[in-house]
This record gives C-alpha cells, structure tokens and sequence, in this order.
C-alpha cells in the first residue's frame, strides 16, 4: 500500500469497548498511514473531538454510552467540518433498524464484528485511497 506523503491524515476510533480499540488501534498503526490515532470511548467525547478537527477516517461503533454512533450521524447534517463519507459503522449488532436508521444520516459503510485485519484493511482502502491518503493499486 502506496502511502501518499503529501496528504498526512488523523483517524479516529469512537467505541467504548477498550479492546475493540486496541485491535482497531493496532490495524490502524499497520496501514502505515496516518499521521495521528485518536481514540475516544464514549460519544460525547467524540463529538467534541470531531467539531474541532478533521479526519481522513471516522471508525465509529454503534451503542456507546452519553451519546450513540447514531446520535453522532445526525451531527453530520449540519455544516459539520467532517464528512461522513469518511464514517464507517463499527458493530457486532447491525440490525435492519441501525443499518436503516444509518443510512437515513448519509453513513453507507459497516465493518461487522468480529472481523479481522483483512476484512479491515479491505473496508478501509476504498475510503483512505478516495482521500488521498493512499495511493490506488497499480493497473497492469
């Protein structure tokens, strides 16, 4: 994976579950790209974090306590500095209402737990290659 030097990026993870964290953490220090690993555990903190600075990826889990990943979706609508295209749903429970209530907000993309560093890797690309971040593969 061709990391693009000129377009330096931040990611945040948004889940309560300090493991889920940890692995996403790690997953995210292997792709090499990014220029700082934000993590927050509950979804006011999040929030905050994302009104005041911008990311090339929003890992964000569904039940969190103070505010859900919904309740965060809906933040999106107004002038937000973030793009929600860059959101991708984390969630071992991504029943048809979540999913639906999600897509109502504009978020289109789910990783469903568990998963691993492939099924991780391959959700992401397609959204750090539309950022610049990385480069897209060769074509032969």
């Amino acid at each position: 994976m061709a990391v693009n030097k000129k377009v330096p990026k931040d990611v945040i993870i948004i889940d309560d579950d300090k493991k889920v964290c940890d692995v996403l953490e790690m997953y995210c220090e292997n792709l090499g790209c990014f220029r700082n690993i934000i993590v927050a555990n509950d979804g006011s903190i999040a929030s905050k974090k994302l009104t005041n600075q911008i990311f090339g990826l929003i890992l964000l889990d569904v039940n969190m306590p103070r505010k859900t990943g919904i309740d965060i979706l809906k933040e999106f609508k107004d002038s937000h500095p973030n793009n929600i295209e860059n959101v991708i749903l984390v969630s071992g429970e991504l029943d048809k209402h979540v999913i639906t209530a999600a897509m109502k907000q504009g978020c289109k993309q789910y990783l469903v737990k568990p998963f691993d560093e492939g099924a991780f890797a391959e959700k992401v690309r397609p959204v750090l290659i539309r950022n610049g971040i990385i480069d897209p593969p060769a074509t032969t």
